[in-house]
């Protein structure tokens, strides 16, 4: 099943939204800050290509700068 993600425009719509969400028994969370940049993190890292590295010269190189 897919689901939503809302983010309301104004903070008092917050309590409204979930007490409809509530009334209509849907399931939902409240995501924290952290929570919501962990999301962007991971959808980055899935965009990434696996394939594409750094030689382990160019890593070392930059470790060995003072």
């Amino acid at each position: 099943m897919e689901s939503l993600l809302i983010t309301p425009a104004r903070e008092e719509d917050m309590g409204l939204i979930q007490r409809l969400l509530e009334r209509i028994n849907a399931r939902f969370r409240v995501l924290s800050e952290d929570e919501k940049e962990d999301i962007g993190l991971l959808a980055l890292i899935a965009e990434g290509d696996p394939k594409d590295t750094v030689p382990e010269e160019e890593v070392m190189k930059i470790l060995r700068r003072p």
